[in-house]
């Protein structure tokens, strides 16, 4: 039966599929791999957003991967809000402003100016 409420599977794989097309961030493919077959409704799960940032930072703990928080981000935004943005660019920079607000770290701001996305 198909809903219109995604699951955690699915709001993770669009968020990898926006954060790293190319599949050669390591820490971004092993967030897949986490919760590739969550089945959860993404809206049911209390305290999302804390538990993809955790797994982000559980993932890469040196913090080399800012795409992985990134991915963290979007994952989040798309549990909430599954039409995204008008476009890429535009639900890369609200994911972020949602997640960090005006404290985006330099790492994500620097990945995200690399993406062409001014926050």
């Amino acid at each position: 039966m198909q809903t219109d409420t995604p699951t955690v599977s699915e709001v993770i794989h669009e968020a990898v599929a926006m954060t790293d097309p190319d599949g050669h961030d390591d820490a971004i493919a092993e967030m897949l791999e986490v919760f590739e077959d969550d089945d959860r409704p993404a809206q049911g799960v209390e305290d999302l957003p804390e538990v993809f940032g955790s797994t982000a930072r559980g993932l890469d703990p040196e913090g080399d991967s800012p795409g992985a928080r990134v991915t963290a981000a979007v994952a989040s935004f798309l549990a909430t809000q599954p039409e995204g943005g008008d476009d890429r660019q535009a639900t890369l920079r609200v994911a972020v402003r949602t997640a960090y607000g005006d404290d985006v770290p330099e790492r994500v701001a620097g990945w995200l100016r690399e993406e062409g996305v001014h926050i």
